[in-house]
C-alpha cells in the first residue's frame, strides 16, 4: 500500500542574525520618533536614564520570554504564556490588556504619523490621523498581502538613518546643554520610564517564530537579549544627541525634535530623510497594530473566552474582518479622547502589566509542573532575572499618574468579571493559579511519561470537528487519517501519482481541517494520507503501524443482522487490534457531568479512565452509575456498593460520585439518568465470538439517547490462554445447565 504522510513541522531556517533582525524590527518603530519631546519635558536630559532602565527591565523580561517560548513553541505570545501558567481567569485579563496595549500603540502611532506628515503639509493632525487610520483599516480588511522583504528594507533603512543621525550628532554635542540634568527630581526618571515603555512593546512577538529558529536554546535568548540591548543603545544615543544639540526650550516646544536636529546636521536633506524615516516607522507601527488585531481575540476565542463571532473570517477576503474593523475603529475613537502623552502612558501601563505576569509565569512554571512544558532554554540567573523584571515593572506603575493606574484597575475588573459570567464554565485552560501553586493540574492514573496517541479517521465532514475535539481532550498526540479509497480497477501507485498532481490543493484541504488542533499545550498532531482499496483496512493498518492507543470513530448505525455487509465502523470494530472510542452525536462545548455506565467489566472500567482524562480538560464532574435489578440479593448489592466506594477511593478525586440505581431495565435506567448537559460513557457489552459487533445495551442506549454517547471497546488479544478460558467458561455453562435440567426432572 502506498502511503503519503505530512507532518506539521516548520523548518529551522533562522539563525542568530535573522532572529536578531526580526526582534530589532519589532521594537524600532514609532516610539523613538514621537516620544523624545515628551520625555524631555517630563524628566529633562535625565530621560536618558529612563530609556536605560526601560531597556534593563525589557532585557530581564526578554530572558523570561526565551524560556517560555522554548517551552511552548507551538503557540507563543504573552496571552498564551500567562493563561497556561495562571489559568483562564488571568487569560481573560491579560488577553484584554494585551489587545488594548496594541490598540493604544496603534492610535499613538497614528498621531506620530500625522505629526511627521505635518512637517511637509500643514493639515490638522487629527484629520490626518483619522484618514490614515481609515485607509489602514480598509487595506487590512481587504487583505492586502504585506511583503516580508519590504518590512526588512524598512527596518534596515531606519537603522541606517538613526545610526547616521547618532554619529553625526555626536560631533556636535554641547555638554552645557545637559545642565540641569535632572530638573524635576529622581522620581521623574521612573515616571518617564513608564511613559516610554510603549517603545519596547513587541519583544514577545519573537516567541511566535521560536519553532523556526536553529538551536533555539542558544540562538533565541541571544537574539532576544541582543535586540533589546541594541534598541536600548539606539534609543539612548538618540536622546543624548537631542539633549546635547537642542536647548531644553527647543526640545520641548516641538513635536519632532529629531527633525530639528537633522536640519542642523544636514539641512533640507537631513530633514527629508528623518521625516521619511518617521513616516515609515509610524505607518509600520500603526499597520502592525491593525494587522495583529485578531491575534489576541483569536487566541481567546479558541480558548472559549470570547465568542467566535469576533474572529470570523471573511468569505471573500479571508481576513478576520470584524476584529480588524472593531480594533481600527477603537484606535480612531481613542484619537478623539486622549492626547499623545496619554496614549503613550495607557499603552505602556498595559505593557508593564504584561511584563510583570510573564516573569511571574516563569517562576510558577519552574516551581510547578505543567504537562508539555519542557523549555530548551532555562535562565541561568533564575530567579534574580525575574525579580528584576517584576520589581522594576511594579515600581513604575504608581509613578505613571492617576489615569493609567485607574485604567489598569478597570481592565482587571472587566477581564475578571467577563471571565466569571462568560468564560468560567467553558474556557480553556480549566485550571486556575491556585491549582498551579498546589501542583494539581493533571492528576491522572496514566504515568506522567506516557503519551496517549490517537488515530482519528476523517470521513464525515459533519462529524470531523467533534472527533478531533474529543481526541484533543483524550490524548496527547492526534493522528488524522484521510483515506483515499481507490477503485480495484486502479493501481494504488497510479492513484498516488495522480494525487501528486493536485497535492497542494489536497494538503490545503487537509490542513484546513486540522489547523484548530491541538488546543491543549503540549499536544502534537500528524496528518496521514493513505491510499487503499478498502477504507476499513487502511484504518486498521495505519493504527497498527502507528501503534496508537486507541481509535476515535464516529457512530454509524449498523444492521445487526447483516454485519458482514456492514459499514466501515463495523469492520474496524471487528478487525482493529486497538482500543476504540465511538462517538454518537456531537462533542459538547460544555459538559457539566460525565456519566459512566458501570457494570464491573473491563470496558466500563476503561470508560472510567477515559472519563477522568476528559474531566481534567473540560472541568466536568464524573458520576459513576450502576443499574441493578430491584430484586437483587442484598449481599450482592453490598458488594457492588463496596466496589464503587473502592473505585472512588483509588481515584482520589473530589469531583467523582457514584449512584446505585434500581431498575428492571438497565437501558431505561441509564437513559433516565442523563441530563441536559451530560455526556454518557458506556463500555461495550459484546462478548467474544458473538455475531454482533456491539452489545445490545450500548447499541440501544446510543440509538435512543438524545445526548452524546461514547461507546468504549477495549481490545482483548486472542491468546491461547484467553481462548482456553472462553472455551472452559462455555463448557462449564453447558455442564451447569445440564445438571440443573437433570435436577428438575
Amino acid at each position: 500500500m502506498a502511503t503519503i504522510r505530512s507532518k506539521e513541522r516548520l523548518g529551522r531556517s533562522l539563525g542568530f542574525f535573522e532572529t536578531f533582525a526580526i526582534g530589532t524590527g519589532t521594537m524600532i518603530g514609532a516610539g523613538i520618533f514621537i516620544l523624545p519631546a515628551i520625555a524631555l519635558s517630563e524628566a529633562g536630559p535625565a530621560c536618558i536614564i529612563s530609556f536605560l532602565i526601560g531597556g534593563l527591565i525589557s532585557t530581564a523580561t526578554a530572558i523570561s520570554v526565551a524560556e517560555l517560548a522554548t517551552g511552548m513553541p507551538k503557540a507563543g505570545g504573552s496571552y498564551f504564556f500567562i493563561s497556561r501558567a495562571m489559568g483562564a481567569s488571568f487569560g481573560a485579563i491579560i488577553g484584554l490588556g494585551a489587545w488594548l496595549a496594541l490598540v493604544f500603540k496603534g492610535s499613538f502611532a497614528l498621531v506620530g504619523l500625522a505629526d511627521y506628515f505635518f512637517v511637509f503639509y500643514p493639515i490638522p493632525v487629527l484629520i490626518i490621523s483619522i484618514v490614515a487610520g481609515l485607509i489602514l483599516i480598509l487595506i487590512n480588511y481587504r487583505g492586502a498581502r504585506s511583503s516580508g522583504s519590504l518590512q526588512n528594507i524598512i527596518v534596515l533603512f531606519l537603522l541606517i538613518i538613526l545610526t547616521i543621525f547618532i554619529i553625526q550628532g555626536s560631533f556636535m554635542l554641547d555638554t552645557a546643554k545637559f545642565s540641569p540634568f535632572m530638573p524635576f527630581g529622581y522620581t521623574s526618571i521612573f515616571a518617564t520610564t513608564g511613559l516610554i515603555f510603549i517603545s519596547y512593546l513587541g519583544i514577545t512577538q519573537l516567541a511566535a517564530i521560536s519553532e523556526e529558529v536553529k538551536d533555539p536554546a542558544k540562538n533565541l535568548p541571544r537574539a532576544l537579549i541582543a535586540s533589546v540591548v541594541t534598541v536600548t543603545l539606539i534609543y539612548t544615543a538618540v536622546m543624548i544627541v537631542i539633549s546635547g544639540t537642542l536647548t531644553f526650550e527647543q526640545s520641548i516646544n516641538t513635536h519632532t525634535p529629531l527633525v530639528d536636529v537633522a536640519v542642523m546636521l544636514d539641512g533640507t536633506l537631513g530633514k527629508i530623510m528623518i521625516v521619511l524615516a518617521g513616516l515609515f516607522a509610524t505607518i509600520s507601527t500603526a499597520n502592525a497594530a491593525i494587522l495583529s488585531s485578531s491575534r489576541f481575540p483569536f487566541a481567546m476565542a479558541r480558548d472559549r473566552l470570547i465568542p467566535e463571532w469576533f474572529v470570523k473570517i471573511h468569505n471573500k477576503h479571508e481576513t478576520p474582518h470584524r476584529a480588524i474593523v472593531v480594533s481600527g475603529m477603537i484606535m480612531i475613537l481613542l484619537l478623539l479622547i486622549f492626547n499623545v502623552e496619554q496614549l503613550a502612558k495607557l499603552g505602556s501601563v498595559f505593557n508593564i502589566l504584561i511584563y510583570v505576569l510573564i516573569n511571574i509565569s516563569v517562576i510558577i512554571l519552574r516551581k510547578r509542573s505543567l504537562k508539555g512544558y519542557k523549555p530548551a532554554f532555562t535562565d541561568p540567573f533564575y530567579p534574580y532575572t525575574q525579580i528584576i523584571g517584576i520589581v522594576g515593572s511594579l515600581a513604575l506603575l504608581p509613578l505613571m499618574g492617576f489615569l493609567p493606574v485607574l485604567f489598569t484597575i478597570f481592565v482587571v475588573f472587566v477581564g475578571a468579571t467577563w471571565y466569571k459570567y462568560y468564560g468560567f464554565e467553558k474556557a480553556y485552560p480549566k485550571y486556575n493559579i491556585f491549582d498551579m501553586l498546589e501542583n494539581n493540574i493533571y492528576p491522572t492514573s496514566v504515568p506522567s511519561d506516557s503519551r496517549i496517541k490517537i488515530l482519528v479517521p476523517i470521513a464525515n465532514p459533519k462529524h470531523e470537528q467533534d472527533l478531533l475535539e474529543l481526541a484533543d481532550n483524550l490524548g496527547d498526540e492526534i493522528i488524522g487519517l484521510n483515506v483515499m479509497q481507490i477503485p480495484k480497477q486502479t493501481s494504488l501507485t497510479a492513484a498516488r501519482d495522480a494525487f501528486h498532481a493536485n497535492k497542494n490543493m489536497m494538503e490545503y484541504l487537509l490542513k484546513e481541517k486540522f489547523d484548530e488542533f491541538p488546543i491543549i499545550v503540549g499536544h502534537e498532531r500528524e496528518y496521514i494520507i493513505a491510499f487503499d482499496h478498502s477504507v476499513a483496512n487502511s484504518i486498521i493498518e495505519q493504527a497498527e503501524i502507528e501503534n496508537v492507543d486507541f481509535i476515535v470513530i464516529g457512530w454509524h448505525e449498523m444492521n445487526r443482522l447483516h454485519f458482514s455487509m456492514g459499514n466501515v465502523a463495523s469492520k474496524v470494530l471487528a478487525g482493529a487490534k486497538n482500543n476504540i472510542v465511538m462517538l454518537n452525536g456531537y462533542f459538547p462545548k460544555e459538559i457539566e457531568k460525565i456519566i459512566v455506565a458501570y457494570n464491573g467489566k473491563e470496558n466500563s472500567k476503561y470508560g472510567i479512565t477515559l472519563a477522568k482524562r476528559l474531566a481534567q480538560n473540560t472541568g466536568a464532574k464524573i458520576h459513576i452509575l450502576r443499574v441493578i435489578k430491584p430484586n437483587i440479593q442484598e449481599e450482592k448489592k453490598i458488594k457492588i456498593i463496596s466496589e464503587l466506594e473502592q473505585i472512588i477511593k483509588e481515584l482520589k478525586e473530589n469531583t467523582i460520585s457514584y449512584e446505585v440505581k434500581e431498575h428492571y431495565s438497565a437501558e431505561n435506567g441509564i437513559l433516565g439518568s442523563i441530563g441536559q448537559d451530560d455526556l454518557l460513557i458506556i463500555g461495550d457489552s459484546s462478548q467474544r465470538f458473538r455475531v454482533s459487533l456491539l452489545g445490545m445495551l450500548p447499541y440501544n442506549v446510543a440509538k435512543r439517547s438524545q445526548r452524546p454517547v461514547l461507546i468504549v471497546k477495549k481490545h482483548k488479544p486472542l491468546s491461547t490462554e484467553g481462548i482456553n478460558n472462553v472455551i472452559m467458561k462455555k463448557i462449564k455453562k453447558i455442564v451447569r445447565i445440564r445438571n440443573e435440567s437433570n435436577e428438575n426432572r
